[in-house]
């Protein structure tokens, strides 16, 4: 079985690391937290009114494209009135297959 040993490279022991380095990295990561976090903000106050405007604009065209198709957009899923002079027929050609006729 293979072992690795972390602690080879501290020679068997720890130490601890001077008070003002450690106050030192609290900082930057406060302040590297800081800059993310108003990147965040900043990106969240352009991108949701943009995201909002080109929703509204979609569903606009989208019930536009409904009534045009006679659809009601309040209730597209409901049924359609038949209209009189449409008559639907559904066309199609059968032949029978013998039992005993070879396959193509």
């Amino acid at each position: 079985m293979i072992r690795v040993n972390l602690y080879e490279q501290l020679n068997g022991r720890a130490r601890a690391m001077p008070r003002w380095q450690a106050w030192l990295a609290m900082a930057a990561s406060l302040i590297v937290g800081v800059a993310l976090f108003v990147l965040a903000a900043s990106l969240a106050l352009i991108l949701i009114p943009v995201v909002l405007v080109v929703g509204a604009i979609a569903v606009w065209r989208l019930k536009a494209k409904l009534k045009a198709a006679g659809i009601d957009p309040a209730n597209p899923f409901a049924n359609q009135p038949r209209q009189p002079d449409r008559v639907e027929v559904i066309d199609a050609e059968y032949r029978i297959i013998e039992p005993d006729e070879p396959r193509r």
